[in-house]
């Protein structure tokens, strides 16, 4: 495996950029992208629907290859960082196997790696107890809440001991009681060995709650049109959601939000 600077960035995007052809037209879906993202920090991308996040997360996940640019994890390509196991992603959909349970769709990457002559990860019983799902491990999917599935996929998403997580709005289709519960105990679960973490929200308070960053996006093409320091204590709390400094942040990026915000 490459060795890798601990004061480079874990992520670089250069100028990246990325269309798509529709037929005879051409869809720009991200102009001009720019980013780094230190090992261990936690980075939000917050954006309008449609302004290209999940395509950039994709983008540094090697899923899609960039149109112009260049991408680097850990001065290598998406592509070997993938093949090293370095990735871990969490979709909004927990898209766990309906016929195996809880430990078994967690099992399932160390089965597949295994499979291909690689080494194993964590221990699924170890992720479990992480998760706080220590007692459903033989459970299925339909026998789980829509929070207790995703912890499930995020337990396998960290089977492989990745060192960066890609989570793509991973709490939007849960109701906002049980998606205010999750933001916390992923902060609890990413402060024990806090990897670096690009998370795609829609939410401005959870943007806040996760982020040592968030970088606001444009509406389309997407490119950054501000990235915003969250300079508050961790660990977070949901008292902390009614200070002042928070209602700050949450005023400001929701100004930079707006067409043209942040502009000029």
């Amino acid at each position: 495996m490459k060795k890798c600077s601990k004061t480079s960035p874990h992520v670089r995007l250069a100028d990246v950029s990325k269309s798509f052809s529709t037929g005879t037209d051409t869809l720009v879906a991200l102009d001009d992208v720019t980013l780094d993202v230190a090992r261990g920090e936690f980075v939000c991308l917050l954006g309008p629907s449609g302004c290209g996040k999940s395509t950039l997360l994709r983008i540094i996940g090697g899923l899609l290859e960039p149109t112009f640019g260049s991408v680097t994890v850990g001065e290598q390509t998406p592509a070997e960082a993938q093949a090293e196991k370095e990735l871990g992603f969490v979709f909004q959909e927990p898209s766990l196997l309906p016929w195996r349970s809880a430990s078994d769709n967690i099992r399932l990457p160390l089965e597949v790696n295994r499979t291909n002559g690689g080494d194993s990860g964590r221990s699924v019983e170890d992720l479990l107890n992480v998760v706080g799902l220590d007692r459903f491990g033989h459970y299925y999917p339909s026998q789980l809440s829509g929070g207790m599935q995703q912890r499930v996929a995020l337990a396998r998403a960290l089977v492989s001991d990745p060192s960066l997580l890609l989570m793509d709005e991973p709490f939007g289709a849960l109701d906002e009681i049980t998606r205010a519960t999750m933001r916390y105990e992923l902060l609890r679960i990413w402060d024990e060995d806090q990897k670096t973490v690009v998370f795609v929200t829609h939410s401005i308070p959870e943007a806040i709650v996760l982020s040592d960053r968030v970088a606001v996006l444009t509406g389309r093409p997407g490119h950054v049109r501000s990235i915003v320091p969250i300079d508050l204590p961790r660990p977070r709390t949901e008292l902390m959601e009614r200070s002042r400094a928070f209602l700050n942040y949450s005023e400001q990026l929701h100004d930079l939000l707006l067409p043209g915000g942040g502009d000029g």
